[in-house]
């Protein structure tokens, strides 16, 4: 790997250095090799097998270990350390998503969603309360150092997944309003005056 002394730019078979869009060098990530792909791979498998065998107290003083060992190194970056690291780690999830199948990309946003949702539904209120902080921070941060062609992106993004979403529960209200009506179109008299008697019921519980 190569390390940026003094922000010289560096030059080897391996590594190249590359311009942001802040003008800042930064170092390009090596060129992967077999051995290396390798090892990757046999930590990936080591670390999922571990993953696999934790107890859900075990992964939580984990996640909260990393937490806090993010937060100090964090701290303690420097603003060109801070954009080196953020390069590299758009670089890594570019290059994992550009090469995700569309069922591994529902997995990986399934699971996402659910390791979300369980983590929150442990949170204390003080949690809940620091990650929110934390999270507008992080945001306005970043946000700080856009330049207007990387504000605009990031707006047009924003659009972009509004509107899939948007997309996604028009559709999904669509095909229920089908099933709904291919189940009511199969319907007796009987179950049909049960259904809205039924209805009524629940109406005036709720006024």
């Amino acid at each position: 790997m190569c390390y940026p002394e003094k922000l010289k730019l560096l030059h080897n078979e391996n590594c190249g250095s590359q311009l942001t869009a802040n003008g800042i060098h930064y170092l390009a990530s090596p060129k992967p090799t077999l051995r290396g792909e390798l090892r990757l791979t046999a930590d990936r498998e080591r670390h999922v097998l571990f993953r696999e065998s934790e107890t859900f107290t075990e992964r939580e003083l984990r996640l909260t270990a990393d937490r806090e060992r993010h937060v100090l190194s964090r701290e303690s970056e420097t603003y060109t350390e801070r954009e080196l690291r953020l390069t590299a780690d758009r670089e890594r999830h570019t290059l994992s998503r550009e090469s995700e199948t569309y069922t591994e990309r529902e997995l990986r946003l399934t699971a996402d969603r659910e390791r979300h949702i369980l983590s929150r539904e442990f949170e204390t209120f003080t949690q809940y309360e620091d990650r929110l902080t934390n999270d507008r921070v992080h945001h306005n941060i970043i946000r700080s150092l856009d330049d207007e062609h990387e504000h605009e992106q990031r707006l047009e993004s924003g659009r972009e997944y509004y509107n899939s979403l948007r997309q996604e529960r028009l559709i999904s209200l669509s095909n229920e309003r089908l099933g709904i009506k291919n189940i009511r179109s199969l319907e007796t008299d009987e179950q049909r005056e049960a259904r809205l008697t039924a209805d009524r019921f629940r109406h005036i519980l709720m006024t």
